[in-house]
């Protein structure tokens, strides 16, 4: 069992070329991108959903739109001595996202940021390579 377990919600562009990521303040555990998402701790994935996104991109989820993509594990953002799994779902956001509460940036990225240092470990080497494999990101 990994030592963080999170849900997080992939937001992708129009030509789902591009997928939005959030950056904590640089004194956070990490700055890295991260998806947007949290802890599950309400009694259904659907509301803890619904709750993180309001709370991080002051935004209302389309839970008509939820779609259950899969689940990756990797080394945890700004703790490389620990894992993250995270279990994503692919949706449609209500409103216009801004960074709101912990988060201080929202990036919208695509394939070609799988080198990118500043993308978290997961994203790089899990959630890009699978997703483009899979033909959700092109």
């Amino acid at each position: 069992m990994a030592y963080f377990n999170k849900i997080a919600l992939l937001i992708l562009n129009k030509e789902s070329t591009k997928f939005l990521v959030c950056e904590k303040d640089p004194n956070d555990v990490t700055a890295d991108y991260l998806l947007p998402g949290g802890q599950f701790h309400e009694k259904t994935e659907e509301e803890c959903l619904k709750n993180e996104i309001k709370e991080e991109l002051d935004c209302n989820v389309d839970v008509n739109s939820l779609e259950f993509i899969g689940g990756y594990t990797d080394i945890a953002a700004g703790m490389p001595d620990k894992d993250v799994y995270v279990k994503l779902y692919k949706g449609k956001i209500i409103g216009n996202p801004k960074p709101s509460s912990e988060i201080k940036f929202i990036h919208w990225i695509s394939k070609e940021d799988q080198t990118n240092p500043k993308v978290s470990p997961l994203i790089r080497n899990k959630l890009i390579p699978d997703l483009l494999k899979r033909g959700i990101l092109k």
